[in-house]
């Protein structure tokens, strides 16, 4: 594996190999959360369509896949769009940038199927993958990629949704020596409340670039299939993006309980909500909540109602088993 370097430096040098004329038309970057790898991305795909990287998403030819389904998997369908969009002649710039999320996420349907474009692209293509878990990708696809791994930066500053959902649930989990329905619930309308102006935010984003998007393909094309085609596209996008916040926020609780295990196995934490969970409970406890959750992330990508999902789920984690008989009965 190549040595892995800083978002910057991997820039710096992907641009120098570009101005010599040696860039390769696919690149795998891969690397932990938070590395840089989008921000890499959009930088690279800049320069390949000749605009601002602020320009860069709302540029008609970038094309972007990244998991959708129910099942988080990028299936073949959306792997068949993304080569018919690349196979098309460019609409404004001399090139078209694809740009995979979660390359990792591909079914392996859809890995096989995607593996002719990537031996054979059309010219003026440039392809990222960007990947959490590089060795979890195909082989085949892997090989047909210039891997850049980047370096794990500094812990990073929680956003205010982290800290408002973790100051919430240290709240309801031990400021009560015996935290019950009244405060699941309380967490449940909190995370809910969180969660809504994501998806809000999410949502604006993403039409803001359609509009972007119509204002440029107006002045270059009349035919409007290409728009319609995009608006299902941003609605798809939107939808995932949704997911993924929800994910996310999933994902802060699962990190405070862990690293309030570690506390416990003498490491260090600076979160005080951690230090409090590790302090008030025991290890039993904290493993039986992760195990809550992970049960809840399961219900969820099979499809069950989201608002049931999250008030079983969390007053089991916040309540505890003992209030089985209350929990909402479940349907897919």
């Amino acid at each position: 594996m190549p040595m892995p370097f800083s978002k910057e430096l991997a820039f710096e040098r992907l641009s120098e190999t570009r101005r010599a004329g040696r860039l390769a038309h696919a690149y795998l970057l891969s690397g932990a959360t938070g590395s840089g790898k989008y921000w890499l991305a959009i930088r690279l795909a800049a320069l390949a369509l000749e605009c601002a990287p602020e320009g860069a998403l709302a540029h008609p030819d970038l094309h972007m896949v990244q998991p959708e389904s129910k099942s988080r998997r990028i299936v073949i369908d959306q792997i068949r769009d993304l080569e018919h969009s690349i196979q098309r002649k460019p609409l404004l710039s001399s090139s078209k940038v694809s740009i995979i999320h979660d390359a990792d996420r591909m079914q392996q349907q859809a890995a096989n199927a995607f593996l002719k474009t990537l031996e054979e692209p059309p010219p003026g293509s440039l392809i990222l993958l960007l990947s959490t878990r590089p060795k979890a990708i195909l082989e085949t696809v892997r090989s047909r990629c210039v891997e850049t791994p980047l370096l794990d930066t500094a812990r990073r500053m929680p956003a205010a949704e982290e800290v408002s959902i973790l100051k919430t649930l240290g709240d309801c989990l031990v400021n009560k020596s015996r935290p019950g329905v009244a405060e699941a619930f309380r967490f449940t309308r909190s995370f809910q409340s969180v969660l809504s102006d994501l998806r809000e935010k999410v949502s604006s984003d993403y039409e803001s670039i359609l509009r972007k998007e119509t204002a440029r393909y107006k002045q270059a094309c009349e035919d409007s299939s290409w728009l319609e085609e995009r608006a299902g596209q941003i609605k798809a996008l939107i939808e995932a993006g949704a997911l993924r916040e929800r994910d996310r926020l999933l994902q802060v609780i699962v990190d405070a309980l862990g690293e309030a295990l570690r506390v416990q196995h003498g490491f260090a934490s600076e979160e005080p909500v951690v230090k409090i969970l590790a302090t008030r409970m025991t290890t039993e406890d904290l493993l039986r909540r992760l195990d809550t959750l992970e049960s809840l992330r399961r219900r969820l990508a099979l499809g069950v109602q989201e608002s049931l999902a999250l008030e079983s789920g969390f007053l089991e984690l916040i309540a505890g088993s003992r209030d089985n008989a209350e929990r909402p009965t479940l349907k897919a």
